[in-house]
């Protein structure tokens, strides 16, 4: 009885730790300008989970790492948001051409690949911004199928709180769980 209390309350805590991430992961989204330092750490978090390592808490991991990606997060960020924008805008410009959009369609689903593993590669390794995102390419085509799982994972979790809003307070620290999961094993291949 004792080992069942155990897991029981294993279980518990690390539901109560992802709706504790998640919460503050949403809180630090507010200003729209610390979505990527927010999202790394919470990434971070997720790997100290992930390997196994002692966290001092949510909140003072959540923190300690929000702190130290800050800079590098949001320099990715700048250019992540604008390269977004032109193809959004690029869509807009040409959508009756069927040879530019197919090709506007290929460019989207390269640079959603990359931005499956840009989160998890930023929270698993200190290095500059330029391997980051060159280590994200490279990990998008490697691994084909499981950056097609990474993007369906995204995409269900966006579905889902689209269906019940409330659903925000749980759903992505849950899918970035289940993200770094798949990503940590690819680490080690």
């Amino acid at each position: 009885m004792n080992i069942l209390n155990s897991r029981m309350l294993r279980s518990i805590e690390r539901i109560v730790d992802l709706f504790l991430l998640d919460l503050i992961w949403l809180l630090l989204c507010l200003p729209v300008v610390t979505i990527f330092p927010a999202t790394t750490a919470m990434y971070g978090v997720t790997r100290k989970w992930v390997m196994g390592k002692e966290t001092d808490g949510v909140f003072r991991s959540f923190f300690l790492l929000f702190r130290e990606c800050f800079f590098q997060s949001m320099g990715i960020s700048f250019l992540w948001f604008v390269l977004a924008y032109l193809i959004f805008f690029n869509y807009q410009l040409v959508h009756s051409n069927l040879l530019i959009t197919g090709i506007l369609g290929v460019l989207t689903l390269l640079f959603l690949s990359v931005t499956v593993y840009l989160f998890p590669v930023m929270a698993h390794l200190e290095t500059k911004w330029k391997h980051i995102i060159r280590n994200s390419l490279t990990m998008a085509i490697s691994f084909p199928i499981s950056t097609l799982l990474l993007i369906g994972i995204l995409l269900i979790s966006m579905y889902l709180i689209y269906l019940v809003p409330v659903l925000i307070f749980i759903v992505g620290s849950v899918s970035v769980y289940v993200s770094y999961t798949i990503c940590h094993k690819l680490f080690l291949t």
